[in-house]
């Protein structure tokens, strides 16, 4: 998706099972105090564990030279992130600078071998000169400032995506039980598509504790159970939090066909456009980034198709372009958290219209208390939703609309807690 950088006039921290800090975009980023703002809370609650990214925003927050660099970017995208995507990428492109030296994502690209993943500190051992001039004096920095936006593409979130559109397809079969109902995936926000075809990859789910279901099935810690697409290159997984086991299909979850719309969609067949979507990536991270990696060399071999649009004015001709004989599914991780509320209204009568001429379902991996516009279900056991990002199925048949909170689960994907009996 296009994601614009949270924004921090407005604060609430994480707590340990949420997601990302979310950060009010509506703040003020008309000049560089206001940017020094969103520096200096990227460092301490969005990147705090991450030496190198907290070391650059720390220094950035304080350099009102760097600071006023990002207002070269429109409004909506005077983000940390796009400042460290735009260095990462001229990084990743081949530049032999010496701040490559401290960035695990550009091994064999530095003048001076023995500096690779030199540790973070101060004096010799500090990254933010390094960063500091490449920000203020690099052509390409400034270019990506000025023309390119904060683009991600999470593809760990298939893995918590998948049950939920099992059990739309398996919902909405008519035949015989257990018999699944083809899906025609919509995805809004898609960026580079790669959750778009859930066949490509396998799913590995792990009891982190053992536990016991309400039928008396016991788990046992560290027990796996898997899904594997028809055509699965690539295994995610996902850990298992919570009594309750997800449902999954014996075999390959039917797609009749995906598609997906973005307001910058990017084009993983051009090079540049896949390093970009590597360059957004935090390079302190590199089992995330390898995941990344090979799930864009997957989709290089079948490029996903995605449109230029907008996640509501352009919606409904591509739900109605689905096949009959397939439900039309509109998919959605961390995008509509963005969306303004009158906006998020304005989906739902999109949505509602489509409903009341045939039956359509959405499977929505969002943070509730940022999604007011849609009036989503709270846990089924009345705990608080906290900062967790959770994961919802609505669904129109007749023209009815109705709401189920799945589970909840880790932004990333890397744990699912299974809410739904």
């Amino acid at each position: 998706m296009t994601t614009p950088d949270p924004a921090p006039r407005r604060i609430r921290r994480a707590a340990s099972a949420a997601g990302p800090t979310v950060l009010d975009p509506t703040s003020d980023v008309s000049d560089a105090a206001g940017i020094a703002n969103r520096f200096r809370v990227f460092a301490e609650q969005v990147v705090s564990r991450l030496p190198l990214y907290r070391r650059i925003c720390e220094g950035a927050a304080d350099d009102p030279e760097v600071c006023a660099r990002l207002l070269l970017a429109p409004p909506d995208q005077r983000t940390p992130n796009l400042l460290l995507a735009a260095v990462h990428d001229v990084l990743l492109a081949g530049a032999l600078e010496p701040l490559g030296g401290w960035y695990p994502s550009i091994p064999g690209k530095n003048p001076s071998p023995q500096a690779r993943n030199r540790p973070v500190g101060r004096g010799e051992d500090d990254p933010w000169p390094h960063f500091r001039r490449m920000a203020l004096e690099d052509a390409t920095v400034e270019e990506h400032l000025r023309t390119r936006s904060v683009q991600t593409n999470e593809v760990g979130r298939s893995a918590t995506l998948f049950p939920g559109l099992y059990q739309a397809s398996a919902a909405a079969s008519s035949a015989s039980p257990g018999a699944l109902r083809p899906l025609g995936i919509v995805e809004i926000g898609a960026s580079a598509g790669l959750n778009l075809h859930p066949g490509a990859y396998g799913y590995r789910y792990t009891v982190s504790k053992r536990s016991g279901d309400d039928a008396g099935t016991t788990f046992t810690t560290g027990q796996t159970f898997t899904a594997v697409g028809h055509e699965a290159r690539l295994m995610l997984d996902c850990e298992l939090r919570g009594p309750h086991l997800p449902p999954l299909p014996e075999g390959a979850l039917p797609v009749a066909s995906a598609v997906g719309l973005d307001l910058h969609p990017i084009d993983l067949t051009d090079p540049v456009d896949a390093r970009w979507l590597d360059a957004c990536q935090w390079p302190e991270q590199p089992r995330r980034r390898a995941r990344l990696l090979a799930a864009i060399a997957l989709a290089q071999l079948d490029p996903p198709q995605v449109v230029a649009g907008d996640a509501v004015d352009d919606l409904r001709p591509l739900v109605e372009a689905v096949a009959a004989e397939a439900l039309p599914v509109v998919v959605s991780s961390w995008v509509l958290t963005y969306l303004p509320i009158a906006r998020q209204r304005a989906l739902m009568e999109v949505m509602d219209a489509i409903g009341a001429e045939r039956d359509v379902a959405m499977v929505l991996c969002e943070q509730p208390e940022r999604i007011p516009g849609l009036d989503v279900p709270p846990r089924p056991d009345g705990q608080p939703d906290g900062r967790a990002t959770a994961l919802f199925r609505l669904e129109w048949r007749a023209g009815r609309r109705t709401a189920v909170r799945l589970a909840d689960q880790h932004p990333h994907g890397r744990w699912l807690e299974w809410l739904a009996t």
